[in-house]
């Protein structure tokens, strides 16, 4: 299943000039918003982002490293907050 990419930016710039990307997506009905970053003095890219839950529970993250590309960063994100999502929402599950 093919996810659909979400990017809003007010950068008129092309894409190899973008110095961040926001994203928008969710994952089992759930959505959460990320923001990939260019450190213009290191050149790594890096990642924070939100979910916010129905139930009023909130997560914030941020990435602990940087990436080489924007896209790397970006899977990294994304795969972080489907995990924390499967793991939210397996534990709610279980009572």
């Amino acid at each position: 299943m093919a996810a659909d990419n979400h990017y809003s930016c007010s950068m008129k710039t092309s894409p190899e000039d973008r110095q961040r990307y926001r994203i928008k997506d969710s994952h089992r009905n759930q959505p959460f918003v990320g923001v990939v970053k260019k450190d213009p003095n290191t050149y790594a890219w890096t990642w924070s982002g939100h979910i916010d839950f129905e139930d009023g529970h909130e997560i914030k993250f941020i990435s602990q490293r940087g990436f080489t590309t924007h896209v790397e960063a970006e899977e990294y994100m994304r795969q972080f907050a489907r995990a924390h999502i499967d793991s939210r929402l397996r534990g709610i599950q279980q009572f």
